[in-house]
Parts: C-alpha cells; sequence; structure tokens
C-alpha cells in the first residue's frame, strides 16, 4: 500500500503546496488504507479493465488503482491537485489524468482516448443495452456530497457499458440509492441507479477516515450494472419524465402529480392510465416500483 493514504503524508502534500481543503469543492480526502482496500476489492478488478476515477485528491485511490487495473482514467476538477498527482504519481503509461468537472465529462470520448471504446459512430451514445463484445469500464469515485446525485446521472446517462462502480457516498445518499419502493428516502435518484444497476451496500465509514473530517458519516456503495427487465419496451426520456414530474410532487397523490401543467400526456387520459397500469389513483410516488413506474409511462403516452 502506499503513502497517499496516509493522514501525515497528505497533510505534508497540502502544507508543501499550500493547499487548505475547499468546503466549496467538498474536498475530504480519504486518508485510511483499510477502506481504500475495501473500495478496491469491491470493484472486483482483474487486471486488465480500465477503470474510472472520479475525484482521485492526492490519489489515495488511485496509486492502488494503478496497481490492481489494466488502465486507469483519473477526472479531478481542482488543477492544484492535478498538478500534485502529476508529481506523486509520475506518469505511468496506464494513467490518464485529466482536469475537469465530471458533472460535465463526455465519458465515452474520454474511454475512446483510453483505447478502450471503438470510435462513436454518428447518432451513436445513446443509453442501452451494450452489444455483445462491447467493451466495458469500471467506475470508483469518492464523490462530494454537494455533487454525487448530478456526477451519478452524469455516469449513468452517458452511453457508456459500464460493469461495475464502486462509489463512496454520504450515508444518507447510500440510502436513497438502495432504499425500497415505500421508504421515506425512496426516490427518483433511486429510479435512475436501479434503472441500470443492482446497488448494494458494502461498507459503512466513520468521518475519521478523511482529512478533514466531515460532520456526516458515509458509505460504500457497489452497483452492478445489467440492462433492467422491460426497460427496452419503454422510451428511457418519456420512463423518466412521468418519475421526475411524480416525485416533483410526492406528497401528493399520484393522480394529482400527474395532471400538472406542461405534462405531455392528456390530463384526461391519467384516470384511464392509472386504471390500465393497475394502480391505485391515491397512492403516491414512493409507492411505485421501476416495474409499476414502465407500466404506468406506456399507458400514459398510449392514450
Amino acid at each position: 500500500m502506499g503513502d497517499l493514504a496516509h493522514p501525515s503524508k497528505v497533510r505534508a502534500l497540502a502544507q508543501a503546496h499550500d493547499l487548505r481543503p475547499s468546503r466549496h469543492l467538498g474536498q475530504n480526502f480519504l486518508v485510511d488504507e483499510n477502506i481504500v482496500r475495501k473500495i478496491i476489492a469491491a470493484a472486483h478488478l482483474n487486471g486488465t479493465e480500465t477503470v474510472v476515477e472520479v475525484g482521485p485528491g492526492f490519489g489515495a485511490l488511485t496509486q492502488e488503482l494503478l496497481r490492481a487495473a489494466g488502465r486507469v482514467v483519473a477526472v479531478e476538477r481542482d488543477p492544484r491537485l492535478v498538478q500534485i498527482l502529476r508529481q506523486e504519481l509520475g506518469s505511468p503509461p496506464h494513467l490518464l489524468l485529466v482536469e475537469g468537472d465530471a458533472r460535465w465529462a463526455d465519458w465515452p470520448r474520454l474511454l475512446e482516448e483510453a483505447h478502450v471504446l471503438p470510435p462513436r459512430q454518428p447518432g451513436s451514445g445513446a443509453g442501452g443495452v451494450p452489444e455483445a463484445g462491447e467493451p466495458r469500464a469500471k467506475v470508483v469515485a469518492n464523490l462530494p456530497y454537494a455533487v454525487t446525485a448530478p456526477v451519478l446521472a452524469s455516469l449513468l446517462e452517458s452511453g457508456v457499458a459500464w460493469e461495475r462502480g464502486v462509489i463512496m457516498v454520504q450515508r444518507e445518499v447510500a440510502e436513497r440509492l438502495t432504499a425500497p419502493p415505500g421508504s421515506r428516502v425512496y426516490g427518483a435518484l433511486t429510479c435512475l441507479v436501479t434503472y441500470h444497476a443492482d446497488a448494494q451496500i458494502v461498507a459503512r465509514v466513520p468521518p475519521t477516515v478523511f482529512w478533514p473530517p466531515p460532520q456526516v458519516e458515509s458509505a460504500v456503495v457497489a452497483l452492478t450494472f445489467r440492462p433492467y427487465p422491460g426497460a427496452e419496451d419503454v422510451p428511457r426520456e418519456q420512463l423518466f419524465t412521468v418519475i421526475r414530474l411524480a416525485f416533483q410532487q410526492r406528497r401528493k397523490s399520484l393522480r394529482q402529480a400527474l395532471k400538472t401543467r406542461g405534462a405531455p400526456w392528456s390530463k384526461d387520459g391519467v384516470d384511464h392510465a392509472l386504471a390500465q397500469a393497475g394502480l391505485d389513483p391515491l397512492s403516491r410516488a414512493e409507492d411505485l416500483g421501476l416495474d409499476q413506474f414502465l407500466r404506468l409511462t406506456e399507458a400514459l403516452f398510449a392514450f
């Protein structure tokens, strides 16, 4: 295990570069070898795949990924940290270090540069089930709490055929990602993750493994990507339009929430669609699993 996971090394680097962790950027750096090992183990690396790392920070995970994976694409927003990473990691041929914001990253293009995906054809890049034999990639991320949702959406909606993901997030967010229907924390983000992957909390993480320590606990979530059964029959954009509008007014009944102004379906058809989908019009968005949202979407857009 390299020394970039040691608190003393990280503090020394920060002092040498006059770097103070930015609250605005949500910078809480991982400084615990045991958690690094757990994340690496959860990624199920075999030495040949390409791993995308979001937010490498001082490189605690990066240095171990470079030992365990075939190639690493690390995306860091803070230019000060990019400079430190180049200094500490050198220029290994299997590392592509990118300065940029993961919320807006062109993941297919980055993986293309990393020689993982073939050149995209015009009109391709949509999400869905990967073609047989299509190269896959894995993603590992210690996500700043404030940008967890947009970074996850960027990754999931990129069209990349991800195979596995291991993300460290705020514990409350981890519980949202893995929540069952009917839970008070179940929401649109849960549905987005469920559409793409099976999610499981594999470790709970105390604040003491970070520098500086955050005010909340964290958790490591493993994502196993797979096509969702039946999803290929429903346009994705339509499905998530329904989910978004339903959860925007989550305390209202489905009948009320779906009759909102601007919805791309007839208000008069909402009751018929709910009946067609076999749903109680007085139920709420949080009561519906993804299967039910798929049925509801088909019924709404068929009317």
